[in-house]
């Protein structure tokens, strides 16, 4: 018994001392991985140790560890789905226990070792505008679609946004549609950038920037700071991210009508830069072939961006970004009967934009810009004659500074001188011959400038600022000024409210082309804003925005829709000028509940209720507006299931907008009228759902989208050029049918 007890002993001791020695020469992995935004843990996340294969999934704290591993240098992959791949070096060291935190950025957005903490309302920037909604990566992804990768159809989808052409990137907010929304690309106002068939009504359009190489997307909707100036109704702003400062790394995504292939990494050896490379090409001509084998109809695009960016010193910052692109369509000789037909088209559009910042201190910054644009295009008739041409082409310069002059106060301020080249030539068939209806070449600038302070009163917030523009293409100045309050009514609950005046310019065609009017003035508009918002939870806030927008002196086109007129079918005229006789308003409730978590749902459900009516103080006419939606409901959510599976789902429902002209309806039939903007568009509904699994590879990620286009096979609808019958008033083809139930499914390898 003594000699077995000792040999046990013996044993036990043997064990323990052999588990000490291998403790002692292995070492352990300790970690936490938290979200860029604020430092959020994680939960839930894939943490693999390559080279040994063993995987670990963070607990609710967001903490992994790694016991008994070799010394030495290994490397961390780290996956989650609706995040990016993070790859991490470590180096072990036998009797240790190395600590790591690992920072994951959300989407296809640049890796990161820091965490930036951003304001603590949800959806809202601090101090920012009464209404204003953002979308962050993940958003930006899922809601661009597998099929179209289109971060303009993203937008669309957000809170008292109206749209309801699926084949069409436009949108309108609070019945301001394109023409009056600012389109802001990294600093740079500039027009919509759009694949598309351009004077073309029925036509199709996709954004031409890919969703991959945004950072963020923010949408104003009314009374924002005029940084900019020369648009009436909302503000949109594309922020395109950085290249990855940490390591080379690529991805390819193929979706349903394109591929794309994004590039990035480090510049010098210090990584005090970073460089990302991003190029897509559409194979739609191919699909279309294969669904229609009797139709020959080619159209394709094709964009590239790039975005470069390097610390000159401690404080100064270089930064060159730029996106191109181009599209076209072809039509066989079976599509093009008449002289007339158009045969075929392109558009190409390029913006680059280079962009110094200076901070010379902690409470000062200077930035200057100076940005190009270009946009041109071309139709051509069956035989060969030019239909339309034209080409725009600004050159601009733009300095910005802030102040923080204390703690209370901040000043901010900034000029922009923009030079504007501007072309245009059409022509028609009249009889036997083409005949010019369009023809200028103008050139015109515009010099502005703002200045805004923004002041802390307490707990309350307020600003006050004021734009000054010159329009050498109408000889008149302007002045802008706006303010905007915030004012906290307990720890949960505060108002917001703003207002201003916004003028916008007419663009070249109205003033000095064939139908232009050389004495047409400035439009304006007055925006008031108030809204209360307040926090449910911590992650669940609320918000109910009145807004009110009044019109003047909007410009108009006079008799150039086909008609009703005493009982008699009036053609659209080609002869009557431009002339600034619209005014009128819109005004309605805006209503929104957000969840944003990286726990659970996240997402919103939103409802608008709006009007927007418009008089004609020369024709005496009154009507709804082009955009006027009396209901829109807009939801959206997203769910992580596991580290490799997420399920989204889209839903948006509108009451619709008018068929634009003078149509109206008796007992299911459409006839021509004579009161504009009576008939409406039937509802539109459609549910899209969609649903992403990783698949962790030895050296990558592959990524799977699956997407269901509305689901519930909903019969949309779309106005389309229509024939009238003289004799009967009847309306033939207005309408069209837009995408039914369309399945689709996507790939994106990691590298």
């Amino acid at each position: 018994m003594a000699l077995a007890s000792r040999s046990l002993l013996f044993a036990f001791l043997f064990t323990l001392m052999a588990s000490v020695f291998a403790a002692a020469q292995t070492g352990s992995i300790r970690g936490v991985v938290v979200d860029t935004e604020n430092g959020v843990p994680l939960e839930d996340v894939s943490v693999r140790l390559q080279g040994v294969g063993a995987t670990v999934v963070t607990d609710e704290h967001g903490a992994f560890s790694f016991a008994e591993v070799t010394p030495g240098a290994h490397e961390l992959y780290v996956s989650v789905v609706n995040f990016q791949l993070a790859r991490r070096q470590v180096e072990v060291s036998p009797g240790t226990t190395t600590d790591v935190t690992i920072v994951l950025t959300k989407g296809a957005g640049t890796y990161s070792e820091t965490v930036a903490v951003v304001g603590s309302s949800p959806g809202t920037r601090a101090g920012g505008a009464p209404a204003e909604t953002h979308l962050d990566a993940v958003a930006l992804q899922e809601l661009s679609g597998v099929l179209a990768n289109d971060p303009l159809r993203a937008v669309q989808a957000l809170p008292g946004v109206t749209a309801s052409d699926d084949f069409r990137s436009d949108f309108a907010v609070r019945g301001a549609g394109p023409h009056l929304t600012s389109f802001v690309f990294d600093g740079i106002a500039t027009p919509f950038m759009l694949h598309t068939v351009q004077q073309i009504r029925d036509g199709g359009s996709i954004a031409m920037v890919s969703s991959e190489v945004l950072d963020a997307v923010s949408l104003r909707s009314g009374s924002y700071p005029q940084q900019y100036g020369d648009r009436l109704g909302s503000e949109l702003e594309f922020q395109m991210r950085e290249g990855s400062r940490d390591t080379v790394r690529a991805h390819v995504s193929v979706g349903a009508v394109d591929a794309s292939a994004v590039a990035e990494g480090p510049l010098g050896r210090e990584h005090r830069g970073s460089w990302l490379v991003s190029g897509r090409k559409s194979y739609l001509d191919l699909l279309i072939s294969r669904l229609y084998p009797d139709r020959s109809l080619n159209f394709g695009f094709g964009d590239m961006q790039v975005k470069l960016a390097h610390e000159l010193g401690a404080n100064q910052r270089l930064e060159f970004s730029g996106t191109a692109g181009h599209s076209s369509l072809e039509l066989g000789a079976n599509e093009v009967t008449n002289p007339s037909d158009l045969r075929d088209a392109f558009n190409e559009s390029a913006l680059g934009v280079l962009a110094w910042r200076y901070t010379p201190s902690s409470t000062l910054a200077i930035t200057q810009r100076v940005g190009v644009v270009a946009n041109s295009f071309r139709n051509t008739a069956r035989d060969g004659p030019v239909l339309d041409d034209g080409a725009t082409r600004d050159v601009v310069y733009r300095t910005e500074w802030m102040w923080s002059a204390s703690r209370l106060a901040t000043l901010e301020g900034g000029t922009e001188a923009r030079w504007t080249d501007a072309s245009a030539n059409e022509q028609r068939l009249s009889g036997t011959r083409f005949t010019a209806r369009e023809h200028f070449d103008v050139p015109s600038r515009r010099i502005g400038g703002f200045v805004s302070a923004r002041l802390r009163v307490g707990s309350a917030t307020l600003a006050q600022g004021i734009r000054v523009d010159d329009w050498s293409l109408v000889h008149r100045t302007a002045a802008s000024p706006w303010m905007e309050a915030t004012v906290p009514l307990s720890s949960s609950v505060g108002i917001r409210a703003g207002a201003g005046i916004y003028h916008q310019a007419p663009d070249t065609a109205a003033v000095r082309g064939f139908r232009g009017t050389s004495t047409l003035g400035l439009s304006r508009a007055t925006h008031t804003d108030l809204g209360v918002e307040g926090r449910l939870t911590g992650h669940l806030r609320w918000q109910v925005t009145g807004y009110n927008r009044n019109d003047h002196d909007l410009g108009r086109l006079p008799q150039s829709e086909i008609r009703l007129v005493n009982n008699v079918v009036v053609s659209a005229s080609t002869s009557s000028l431009w002339v600034n006789s619209l005014s009128g308003y819109s005004r309605g409730v805006e209503w929104l509940l957000e969840r944003r978590s990286e726990r659970g749902i996240s997402g919103w459900v939103s409802y608008a209720l709006g009007y927007n009516r418009y008089a004609d103080r020369l024709t005496g006419e009154r009507f709804w507006g082009d955009f006027d939606q009396r209901h829109t409901f807009n939801a959206f959510g997203t769910y992580r299931l596991s580290d490799r599976m997420s399920m989204t789902a889209r839903l948006r429902v509108g009451s619709n907008t008018p068929a634009v002209g003078y149509w109206t309806e008796r007992a299911g039939v459409d006839y021509a009228a004579d009161v504009r903007n009576t008939l409406r568009i039937p509802q539109y509904s459609r549910l899209d759902l969609r649903a992403n699994r990783v698949f962790p590879r030895r050296h990558g990620r592959l990524t799977l989208h699956v997407e269901v286009l509305n689901l519930l096979g909903h019969d949309n609808m779309r106005v389309i050029p229509a024939s009238v019958n003289r004799r009967t008033f009847e309306v033939n083809g207005l309408f069209e049918s837009m995408l039914p139930l369309v399945p689709s499914a996507g790939v994106l390898v990691e590298f």
